[in-house]
C-alpha cells in the first residue's frame, strides 16, 4: 500500500496511468466526507486514458490514518506536501463535496501548483448555525456509540443521494453506510468537525482563482444545492457551470456516465 507523510500524518493514494509529456500535470482526485478514494471507481479508467491519476483518501478516512485536529485550509497545506513528496509540479484537481472546497482551497492558497479546478457537489460558505448544530450531534453520536443504519437512511442517505437512487439502488446506500461505518470514528469525527462545523466562508476569496474551472452539480442536491454551485460559478472567472439533471449529491457515484460526458472531455483539454 503507498502512502505519503504530510502534516496531517501519513495519507493513502493510489496511482494510475501516466503523463503522456514530461511536465503534464497530475490529475488528482479528491473524495467526499463519509466515502474514500474508490467513490471515483466510475472515472479513474477514463482518466487514466488522458495522464497520470492520483487519488487520495482524506485525513481518518479509506486507509489514511486519522492524524491531529484541522481545518480544510490545513488539508490543502498537506495535499500541498503531498504533491512535493510525489513530485506533482502541477495538478488539476477534481474534487466532489469535501474533496470540491479542497480543490478551491488549493486553487487559492497554492496556485502555482494547480493547472485547473474540476468542483462537483461543493460551497464556498459556510454552514447556517442550525446545520452546524444537528452536523455536531450527529458527529457525536457515532464518535462515542456508532451510526444506526436506521438514522443513516433517514437522516444521512437524503443528504447524499437523489430520491431515485435510493428508491431503485439501495444496495449503493448500503454499500456507502458500510463504507463509512468502517472508517476510524475520531478520524472521521474529525473530519466532519472541519468539513461542516469549522468551514469559513471563501466566496470573498473565489476571484484569486485564476486556472481553467469546471463546476458541475446535481440538480437534485439536496446537501449542497445548485445556488452554492452557482455561486461558485460566479466567483471564478471564466469557469463553466454544468447542473445535471436528476442527480444527488453524490452525482459522479449516481451516474458516472453523465459526469464523465462533462469531467472528461473537460480534462483533456488542459492536457492537449
Amino acid at each position: 500500500m503507498a502512502y505519503v507523510r504530510t502534516r496531517l500524518g501519513r495519507l493513502f493514494y493510489d496511482e494510475r496511468g501516466a503523463a503522456r509529456r514530461k511536465g503534464d500535470p497530475a490529475i488528482v482526485l479528491l473524495h467526499g466526507l463519509l466515502f474514500d478514494g474508490g467513490m471515483w471507481r466510475g472515472q479513474v479508467e477514463a482518466l487514466a486514458k488522458l495522464g497520470r491519476v492520483v487519488i487520495f483518501d482524506g485525513p481518518g478516512h479509506g486507509k489514511s490514518e486519522p492524524g491531529p485536529r484541522f481545518t480544510i485550509e490545513d488539508h490543502a497545506d498537506a495535499l500541498y506536501d503531498a504533491f512535493g513528496e510525489l513530485g506533482i509540479a502541477k495538478g488539476i484537481c477534481v474534487g466532489l463535496s469535501w474533496g470540491g472546497m479542497l480543490a478551491l482551497r488549493m486553487g487559492i492558497q497554492h496556485p502555482k501548483e494547480v493547472a485547473g479546478l474540476v468542483v462537483m457537489d461543493a460551497s464556498a460558505h459556510a454552514e447556517s448555525l442550525a446545520k452546524k448544530l444537528k452536523y455536531r450531534s450527529l458527529i457525536a453520536l457515532h464518535k462515542r456509540t456508532g451510526f444506526p443504519y436506521a438514522l443513516y437512511e433517514r437522516a444521512i442517505a437524503p443528504l447524499l443521494f437523489s430520491e431515485r437512487v435510493r428508491r431503485e439502488r439501495p444496495e449503493l446506500v448500503r454499500a456507502s453506510y458500510s463504507r463509512a461505518m468502517g472508517f476510524d470514528r475520531r478520524g472521521l469525527a474529525q473530519a466532519g468537525i472541519a468539513v461542516v462545523v469549522h468551514r469559513k466562508d471563501i466566496t470573498g476569496q473565489l476571484g484569486k482563482i485564476d486556472v481553467p474551472t469546471l463546476v458541475m452539480c446535481g440538480a437534485e442536491d439536496a446537501s449542497q444545492p445548485p445556488s452554492e454551485s452557482e455561486a461558485i460559478a460566479q466567483g471564478i472567472k471564466g469557469s463553466e457551470l454544468v447542473i445535471l439533471p436528476g442527480l444527488g449529491h453524490m452525482s459522479a457515484l449516481e451516474d458516472p456516465d453523465t459526469v464523465n460526458g462533462h469531467l472528461i472531455p473537460f480534462v483533456g483539454n488542459l492536457l492537449d
